[in-house]
């Protein structure tokens, strides 16, 4: 009777170790659900394209952004997906029951939320594609390079030009230094104006002077 007992449960299921090819196997699903998930948060959180790149100008970027956005969608939904379909690899690899459903339900809200906000994203950023000359202009002024985004949400708020200057930096990337925030013109031009420049809109009207005396790449 003894040794049926012992029998049994040396056969029991949860006495059975994971071989060690599915104990890998299992290690690489989590690792890829992981990468899938966590890595697109951490850039989003950072708030630059690519931790903050800078590569070849802010327009170049703000392309590449649009694109990156739909590779993190992309790699979100492979990442639900391989945590859908092997939702017993937690299970194996944590002993507590609880504890993998607890990490499985983080790791899924976590991951549907950047789909949700990653998709409006997407379809706000489909409608100005065609605009990204608007919304990014550079402005050669004497030896500086001046950089200015138009910050428009339409009808929704008031526009606004923020003007950078912006610094080269090696490989090829740049630096912005924010100089300053003024009220929106539509079509503007720049003209270099003593130790700084004017601002004018469409019409040749002047609009507004903006020094550069405390700003510098040095």
């Amino acid at each position: 009777m003894l040794g049926t007992t012992q029998l049994e449960q040396n056969h029991s299921p949860c006495n059975k170790q994971v071989p060690q090819r599915t104990f890998a196997a299992l290690i690489t699903n989590l690792l890829a659900v992981l990468l899938l998930v966590i890595v697109p948060l951490v850039e989003s959180l950072h708030g630059g394209v690519l931790w903050g790149l800078n590569y070849h100008s802010p327009k170049f970027m703000s392309q590449v952004g649009d694109a990156l956005a739909l590779v993190k969608l992309i790699a979100l939904c492979a990442g639900v997906y391989l945590l859908f379909t092997q939702h017993g690899t937690l299970r194996h690899l944590v002993k507590s029951k609880w504890l993998s459903i607890v990490l499985s339900s983080v790791l899924a809200i976590v991951a549907l939320i950047q789909i949700a906000i990653g998709l409006i994203g997407v379809l706000i950023d489909a409608t100005l594609v065609t605009n990204r000359d608007y919304f990014h202009k550079e402005f050669e002024i004497e030896n500086n390079t001046i950089y200015v985004f138009a910050a428009d949400p339409g009808a929704m708020g008031t526009a606004y030009h923020y003007f950078y200057l912006k610094c080269p930096l090696p490989l090829n990337r740049y630096e912005l230094k924010f100089i300053e925030k003024t009220n929106w013109v539509w079509e503007l031009e720049l003209k270099a104006s003593g130790n700084g420049f004017d601002v004018f809109n469409q019409r040749a009207e002047f609009k507004y002077r903006v020094g550069l005396d405390e700003v510098g790449c040095d």
